[in-house]
């Protein structure tokens, strides 16, 4: 699946977050030029975040950003759906208006089998995960 910009930022700024050592707040302008987000974008996606109980703000001079739980417990799925809602679920692969089990259009079937296969994964990978590939990317070989 290729993911919206909206929500590979949101992954991107929330594994950001979840690479930083606990009690570390992370400034929107910190996050925008470490990760490359176009700020007004990820103050959007930020707000978004926190709406859903994925990230805490905290405003003030030392204010900032952390993820509102462990990164063990916030999925992909948690992202996909605090940027697109439940889009994924619904929407046909070829963008027929109307295609379900009664009038499916050509690529129904097969695209329903792998939608589920692709939120199986979604509900699955966590943060956590993807900030352990990422931290052990920065190292590089050893």
């Amino acid at each position: 699946m290729v993911f919206t910009s909206s929500t590979e930022y949101a992954i991107r700024a929330i594994t950001h977050l979840a690479l930083l050592p606990p009690g570390t707040l992370a400034g929107a302008r910190e996050i925008s030029r470490a990760e490359s987000i176009p700020m007004p974008f990820l103050s959007k996606i930020l707000q978004k975040l926190c709406r859903r109980k994925l990230v805490r703000s905290f405003k003030g001079l030392r204010g900032g950003y952390e993820l509102a739980r462990p990164a063990e417990q916030v999925t992909l799925q948690d992202l996909v759906l605090a940027t697109n809602g439940d889009e994924l679920e619904g929407r046909c692969v070829l963008g027929v208006a109307h295609c379900d089990g009664d009038r499916p259009c050509p690529l129904h079937d097969q695209w329903k089998e792998i939608r589920t296969q692709m939120v199986a994964m979604l509900e699955k990978t966590t943060i956590a995960e993807l900030a352990r590939i990422a931290a052990s990317q920065k190292q590089g070989p050893r």
